[in-house]
């Protein structure tokens, strides 16, 4: 049996805070180095098969600006740029970090599409 609010209840739980940076993003992560060229880092056989047009990755940043993880966000029809994609984008890029309200570096995703070949053309 619980109490609050001027009422009797019969629920547990604690209430207590949560666990997260809070404050939110005042500052996106920016990213300041690393490049990825679509005619030299792509697969040659693929490109001239234009299979894979183009990738979105969503790469966690990390407080220190350094890509921590990728995840393919939208696929191409080549998984082979999808993970080179992602595996360059980790070894290349590097961020200024995202801050809080009180301007300390704090963890975020950025998005970043890659395009390996305009349909178009």
């Amino acid at each position: 049996m619980g109490t609050g609010a001027g009422n009797a209840g019969a629920g547990t739980g604690a209430g207590g805070e949560g666990s997260g940076q809070g404050g939110g993003i005042a500052t996106k992560a920016q990213k300041i180095a690393g490049d990825i060229n679509s005619a030299r880092d792509y697969d040659r056989k693929a490109r001239d098969l234009r299979l894979g047009s183009s990738v979105t990755i969503a790469i966690t940043v990390g407080a220190d600006g350094n890509p921590k993880s990728c995840r393919v966000v939208r696929s191409s029809p080549d998984a082979a740029a999808d993970r080179t994609t992602c595996d360059l984008a980790m070894q290349r890029f590097r961020f200024r970090p995202a801050t809080n309200r009180a301007g300390q570096p704090v963890e975020s995703v950025f998005g970043w599409r890659q395009r390996w070949w305009d349909p178009r053309n």
